[in-house]
């Protein structure tokens, strides 16, 4: 049975969530979410802030409103917020600005949550950018994320509560993703040039079992098309008339060694030595040519992060069975952003304006759209 495969993204995205929804943390977001609604709703506000960015020498960056159904944005919002902190204080004292003290209900220790937050969801941040970024995040790039972001929010002892309480959120929500799956991602990452060094995972037992796993899986698919071939050996050759001067047991015509004619005249060279020289060598099994390629593949020096994984597998033709294992797994996406992406395309290129565009041409519309460099 085909496994189901999550889209890692969506899967970030619910968990991050999870972790806002504590009750610390929806405290301070609401809180600066105030701040940034009433400058948003004031233009002498904005006015201000602007002129205390220059005098400060703080970017001119508006301040960013968070939507509820997406956790970046609560980042980007926090982020920006703490980057335009001393203009926003500023300006919300300022005479200029009425109800300004009003919305600033800001603790110290609200700032200080602030700060440590948006360093608990940084590499959170970075993993999703990379994931909407990637131009095929496959299934080799799930394990990996899922170490480093289960490293990252480890609870420690000398952090604030509420950084513990959403840790504890995450993981809860994230450790519950994937199961029964682990084993198929593992061997997605082993079969990626990029991670095949499997530096995520701390355990040396771990890693070889593994590659002992891919192995079996290398042997049975290699099996498995070696029955299908002899399965359409069997069916025999479509029958066809020969070609003239072709051999055919019905051509009569035809001559061959049962006709009494003599072989061939042996070499003097295999006369000489064919007793004391094999002519063939032992054939190997398909285990030890499978053990000599994951071997080979190992031993072999790691793609760069911005490598192209499908063309260094074309080069790689000495490793016939793991290619093919690799072209199963690799061709399965990590995350359902860049089909979610075509979608969106098409909303846009499809419009009242344009409602009587013919399917074909969205077809080629959406094709140079997205392919189109």
């Amino acid at each position: 049975m085909t496994p189901h495969v999550t889209c890692i993204a969506h899967t970030i995205n619910l968990a991050s969530q999870k972790a806002f929804q504590v009750k610390d943390a929806a405290r301070v977001l609401s809180r600066v979410r105030r701040i940034v609604t009433f400058f948003h709703h004031s233009p002498k506000a904005t006015e201000i802030l602007r002129q205390n960015q220059l005098l400060l020498g703080l970017p001119s960056h508006k301040l960013i409103q968070n939507v509820c159904t997406r956790w970046n944005s609560s980042y980007d919002m926090l982020d920006r917020f703490l980057e335009q902190q001393p203009a926003v204080f500023a300006s919300l004292m300022s005479r200029e600005v009425r109800r300004g003290e009003d919305v600033n209900t800001l603790t110290e220790e609200d700032l200080a949550a602030v700060e440590a937050i948006v360093k608990l969801m940084k590499p959170v941040k970075v993993a999703t950018a990379l994931l909407c970024e990637e131009d095929n995040p496959t299934l080799s790039m799930v394990a990996p994320v899922q170490a480093k972001l289960k490293k990252h929010f480890k609870p420690l002892n000398d952090e604030l509560h509420i950084i513990t309480e959403m840790k504890v959120k995450f993981l809860e929500d994230f450790n519950k993703r994937y199961q029964g799956l682990q084993d198929t991602l593992h061997v997605a990452s082993a079969l990626d040039p990029r991670f095949k060094m499997l530096s995520f995972i701390d355990e040396d037992k771990t890693r070889d079992q593994i590659y002992l796993d891919t192995l079996s899986e290398a042997l049975t698919l290699h099996e498995k098309t070696t029955e299908d071939r002899q399965k359409e050996s069997e069916k025999g050759p479509t029958q066809r008339n020969p070609f003239p001067g072709e051999y055919s047991p019905h051509n009569k015509n035809e001559t061959s060694a049962d006709d009494g004619l003599p072989p061939k005249k042996m070499k003097a060279l295999d006369q000489m030595f064919s007793d004391i020289v094999e002519t063939s060598a032992p054939l190997r099994s398909y285990r030890d040519l499978a053990k000599d390629e994951v071997w080979k593949y190992r031993n072999r020096d790691a793609l760069p992060l911005d490598g192209d994984v499908f063309l260094w597998w074309r080069d790689q033709l000495d490793l016939p069975m793991l290619s093919s294992l690799a072209k199963i797994y690799l061709c399965i996406p990590a995350t359902g952003v860049p089909s979610e992406r075509v979608f969106s395309t098409a909303g846009d290129i499809v419009t009242a304006q344009r409602s009587l565009i013919k399917e074909e041409h969205v077809d080629q519309l959406i094709f140079l759209k997205t392919n189109l460099k």
